[in-house]
């Protein structure tokens, strides 16, 4: 029993020294068992989307972004077939950049589009991403993405 006790206080006292300047992202994880590249990997919803402070997320609504393991993306504008898995959209590229704090979007649809977006991470969690960027007048575009 004190053993336990002692166990506890000592685990305790570490979590509480801990500083919370530890996170390498504003709003978290402290601590993740999943890479960068793991939490990042995968199909995206968008769960907010803001431009300067005014909620746009409807204007999402039937959009995602895919994020495959080897850096390649899907930015889905709608869904074929009832399936969002089929890219009906554009394509790129991703990658962190900046000591993986952000995380850069280079889009493409093969023709004469072509795009690069760098967002700022403030969270990076299993399941959550919340990015910001601020485009060319100046606004400030923040998303909100959930993972199915």
């Amino acid at each position: 029993m004190k053993s336990t006790k002692a166990l506890f206080t000592v685990l305790l006292t570490v979590f509480l020294l801990i500083p919370a300047g530890c996170s390498k992202y504003e709003d978290g994880p402290l601590f993740s068992i999943y890479s960068r590249k793991e939490r990042v990997t995968g199909f995206w919803r968008f769960g907010g989307v803001r431009v300067d402070g005014v909620d746009k997320t409807h204007e999402y609504a039937d959009q995602s972004i895919e994020m495959l393991r080897n850096g390649e993306l899907g930015w889905i504008q709608g869904y074929h077939d009832g399936n969002p898995h089929d890219w009906y959209g554009i394509g790129g590229e991703w990658q962190f950049k900046n000591s993986d704090r952000n995380l850069e979007m280079h889009f493409t649809d093969g023709v004469t589009d072509e795009f690069t977006w760098v967002w700022t991470i403030t969270r990076l969690a299993y399941g959550d991403l919340r990015i910001y960027r601020y485009d060319d007048q100046d606004r400030k575009i923040e998303w909100r993405l959930w993972s199915r």
